[in-house]
Formats: C-alpha cells, structure tokens, sequence
C-alpha cells in the first residue's frame, strides 16, 4: 500500500505557517524523511508511528499514544441471514485505534473526542469510534489507488463529519458539510445511521468519488447519478472486506461463491429494517439494497422514476443496482482466477478490482450511457494493468447484466489500450513510495487536484422544459469507446442525447420531489411548487439564480436511500 511519507507533513505545513519555529521543524523533519525514504521494510509500521506524532490536524490523527484497542462493528450494527421481525445486534470486534494514513483525505467529527478505549453498543462514544475506524478502514483502502495529490471536493479540509445532523432514515455527502448522519427512533428502538460501517464507506464512498471525478457532481444524467450510488455501495462491499474476521465469515457462509446473497451483499441491514417498518417495499427484504440481484440493464427512460424495491426503476438508487450487480459478479470471478477461496486471495482480488474501478472511473468520458464508458475503461485498463488476465470475468459480467452489448466486446478487441506512466507529482505534495503506475489515454481530468473551490464541471446545456428552461450541467463529453449498452429483445439499442438524458433526469428529480424550488419561486410555474410539507431532507437538488438571471440547477447533496420514495415517512415515525 503506498503511503504518506514524512516529506507529505512537511510540505503541508509549509503552505500554511510561516513562522520561524515551524520553519526549524521542517528542517529537523527532513533529516527523518531523507532516513525514512530508504527504507523498503515496515514502511507502514513507520508511518503509522510518525502519524501519530504529529500535531493532530483532524480525526485519526492521533496526537498521543493509542491506549488500547477499541469496540466497532464489522459491517453493519444487524447481521442476519434471514431477516426477523426482532433483531438482535451483531457482536462487535477490537480493532487497533484506528489512523488515517493519508494526510490530504482526513476527517473530523464534530464535537469531543472521547478517550479511545472499549465502549458499550448503544453509547455515544462508541458510535464515535466505530465511525472513525469505518472511515478510516475506507480512506486507507482507497489511498492505495488514487492518483498522488488526490484531495476532497469540500469546502472545509479537513472533511466534517457529523453523526447526529437531525432526525431521518438516511444519510447524506455534500461539499458545504461533508458528511452527515442522522438519528431516528421506530418501534422504540434507535437508529443512528452514522454507526453502521455499511453507511459510512457508502457516503465516504461519494467523497471519494467527488474527490477523483468533481464533474460528475452536478451533472444532469440518469446514469451518472446511479453510478456514484452504486461506487457508494462498491466502496462499502471493498471495505468491508478489509476486515479478517468478516472475510472468513463470508467464504464460509458462501462456500467461496461470493455472488450469492451474504453478510457481504447485504448492504446496510439495520436502516432497511428501520425503513421496512414504515415502508415494507421501499427497500429489499433483508437489507437496504443486497448486491446479489439478477438486474438487467434497461433503457432508463423506458421505466418509471420510482418503483418497489423488488423492480427496476430510474430514480438513482434503484438503477445503481445494476453496476452493483455487475461487481459483485466480477469479484466472484477474479477471486476465483487469483486462487483459492483464503482471506489472503480475497484481498487481493478485491484490491484488484479496486484498482480497476478507480482507473476506470478516471478513463471513461462523462456520457449518458455511463455505464458502458466505464465499464469499457475497466475491461482496457486490464489489459494494460494485468495483461488482460481478468478480461473474461470483466467482460462476461457486464454482457450479463447489459452493461455491454456482446458487439462491444469485439470492438474493445480492436480499441486504444491505455498505457502507464510515472505518476506525476503535483507541487507542494510529496512522492509516495512504490505508487502505482498511472494509465492514460490524454486528455483525463486534473480534477483530482482540485477543492469546491475551484472543482471542474462539464459544459452547461440550455435545457427547454415545457414549465421553465433551466442551465443544467450536461453529460456531453465524446465518448472513448465505440460501445453501447444491451437492448431487450430485437431493437436496436436506442441512442440517448446529453439533453434528452438530462431532460429525463430532471422529469425524475420533479415527479419525486427532490427539486427545492423556493430559491426560483418568482419564476417557477405555481403549479410546480411541492407542499409545504415535504421535508427539505428530500431535496437533492435546488435552483440557482445566475447572474445573467438564468436559473441553474444544483446538486445539494448524495444520500444514502431513494428517502422521496416512502411518502409519509415522517408522520409514520411520529406516531409510532
């Protein structure tokens, strides 16, 4: 895993102090840096130790000595194999005191720190720490493969995250607060959706993904949006599967066949169950969303925005499940092709696909058919990354789900691979040791270097609506590939526009009522203006006055579950 070297602090602190004495540091500093990058064994070790000394600049930077391990959950705070009407709690694990080794992706919780030590489920302190393992557990994973210098797209460094923002079902990233958990009580029990790892790595999930890609933000696409859905579960399942004692869990429950409904496609299980109770169809019967589904890919402006969980429909969160889908298939097979079904393979293979995804995510054009970019990307990155070993579990799990129509396949035969390159190394950031090599095809986006402050976003598309004409952010990039999804039947696969994508997403956005309209009342038809009841929680979206006095539509937020889905949701809870 490439990590953080000392140079890394250095560096940082000299861009923001100034003073003599930061200054004498910095040179006392180097002296351990020159000695620190030779070293090739316990690299790791070092820098978690280094970590630790230095001054504490946000969450799992820990300025003293760590006291003890702590209590966390593995996955989610319920693990049941069939869900019951009367949950128990999962038993939870000591882990070492958890740290962030990569010093430009910290987080900080709001509020006090308590002591690291073991603390009881159901206490404050312990959801404390179980999200700060979580986060932690998912910022190292993804660190191994991010491109040098990769930064949040938040507008406060270091990322906030708060666990108890209000009362709801859900959970939320936005670049204004970061991340935000929240708290709800049904049947009188509990929830905290911030305590369950599953929930954190989805939102850190979209973090991540901001922080690689910051255009997908805001872009007006059907696809796009169900993609960092489905990233956020990725980045959960790849998590997850950090953890030993889950890993052997999961190979026994699955007997080494990972694409089968287990504590590891089950997503979020405590939050469904809570959601279930108010909404029995608005999510699967086991868990939130379960990765072990037989979705198949369809045209998303064929199927209703919104639909039972048992269905396919456009609104983001149930398209998601089909890349979702997808990846689980692909992990089963490269796991498969790395060896035996040991924790040791495991890891490797879902380090692998990691690996994949985050060159994929960094190759593909933004397009309306999203999907087919990326998963394109995957299959010729492979090729250049691991000499096409994995092309047959790539390439057969997408055709399966109709990621990729079976012409597709045969054109990839014939299309650009990707090449490596050294990993350039932005200025004021140190080299890390033993980064992997860097694909490229010219022409990717620097957004990776960028904040909220001056984060890229794709070229705006004057989108005529029959009640108002909006500015929307367009998936209209030239596509890398001559690939397209699979079609139901006979028909051609039809071929969507950036403007009729974005004009489907923002119909979806209105008939679900994630538009906040206030902001244009003056020049929004009456008639489209929501009741005074809908919960501002629900808008993932709002109208920006421009100021050319266009009206430009902006995402708010990412959250974790279709919350526009389960009307009535909140006087359900009052009167439980």
């Amino acid at each position: 895993m490439a990590k953080r070297t000392m140079h890394a602090d250095v560096m940082e602190e000299q861009s923001v102090a100034t003073s003599e004495l930061v200054v004498a540091q910095t040179q006392a500093a180097q002296l351990l840096r020159d000695a620190a990058a030779q070293m090739t064994i316990g690299l790791q070790t070092l820098q978690q130790t280094l970590d630790r000394m230095a001054p504490n600049r946000g969450a799992g930077a820990i300025a003293t000595a760590p006291q003890g391990p702590i209590n966390a959950w593995e996955d989610d705070p319920f693990s049941e194999a069939t869900a019951t009407e009367d949950p128990v709690d999962a038993t939870p694990i000591q882990v070492p005191i958890p740290v962030n080794n990569n010093r430009l992706l910290q987080t900080q919780i709001n509020g006090p720190s308590p002591v690291p030590r073991i603390y009881a489920p159901g206490t404050a302190d312990f959801r404390y720490w179980t999200a700060t393992a979580a986060l932690a557990r998912g910022v190292n994973f993804w660190t191994q493969f991010l491109p040098t210098g990769t930064r949040w797209t938040t507008f406060q460094d270091p990322m906030r995250v708060t666990l108890v923002a209000g009362e709801d079902l859900n959970a939320n990233y936005t670049r204004q607060f970061g991340l935000r958990f929240f708290q709800a009580t049904v049947k009188g029990r509990d929830f905290f959706s911030g305590e369950s790892p599953d929930i954190a790595c989805h939102e850190l999930g979209h973090a991540i993904l901001d922080a690689i890609r910051p255009e997908l933000f805001d872009a007006a696409s059907i696809e796009t949006a169900a993609f960092h859905e489905s990233f956020g579960d990725m980045s959960a399942i790849l998590s997850a599967l950090q953890i030993d004692s889950l890993c052997e869990e999961v190979l026994r429950e699955t007997g080494g066949r990972l694409n089968v409904n287990s504590r590891l496609s089950r997503l979020a299980e405590q939050l469904g169950w809570a959601i279930r109770q108010l909404s029995p169809t608005a999510v699967d019967p086991d868990c939130l969303r379960n990765a072990a589904n037989r979705f198949f890919y369809r045209n998303p402006d064929d199927i209703p925005p919104a639909a039972p969980a048992s269905q396919l429909a456009s609104e983001a969160h149930s398209f998601s499940r089909v890349f979702t889908g997808a990846f689980l298939d692909i992990l089963a097979r490269m796991a498969d092709i790395v060896g035996p079904p040991t924790v040791n393979n495991l890891r490797t293979a879902s380090a692998q696909l990691g690996q994949l995804l985050i060159d994929g995510i960094r190759l593909a054009n933004i397009v309306p058919t999203y999907y087919s970019e990326v998963a394109a990307s995957m299959v010729q990155a492979d090729r250049e990354r691991f000499d096409g070993r994995f092309q047959v579990a790539l390439t057969s799990s997408f055709t399966e789900r109709g990621i990729l129509e079976p012409a597709a396949v045969v054109a990839l035969a014939h299309a650009e691979v990707p090449r490596s390159v050294k990993q350039p190394v932005p200025l004021g950031v140190a080299a890390v040791p033993m980064a992997p090599m860097l694909l490229t095809l010219n022409g990717e986006s620097d957004g990776y270097l960028r904040t909220a402050h001056d984060a890229p976003e794709l070229p705006t598309l004057s989108l005529q609506m029959r009640y108002l004409t909006l500015e929307v952010s367009a998936a209209n990039e030239r596509p890398r590939y001559n690939v397209a999804p699979a079609s139901l039947g006979a028909a051609p696969t039809s071929t969507r526009t950036a403007e009729d994508d974005a004009r489907a997403f923002v119909e979806d956005l209105v008939q679900l009522g994630r538009i906040d309209f206030e902001p244009a009342r003056a020049v929004v038809a009456p008639e489209l203006m929501p009741p005074q009841t809908r919960r501002p929680s629900k808008k993932t979206h709002t109208l920006v006055i421009t100021e050319d006095k266009k009206i430009r539509l902006k995402r708010l937020h990412f959250d974790c579950w279709c919350a526009g889905c389960a009307a009535g949701e909140k006087s359900k809870m009052k009167a439980q």
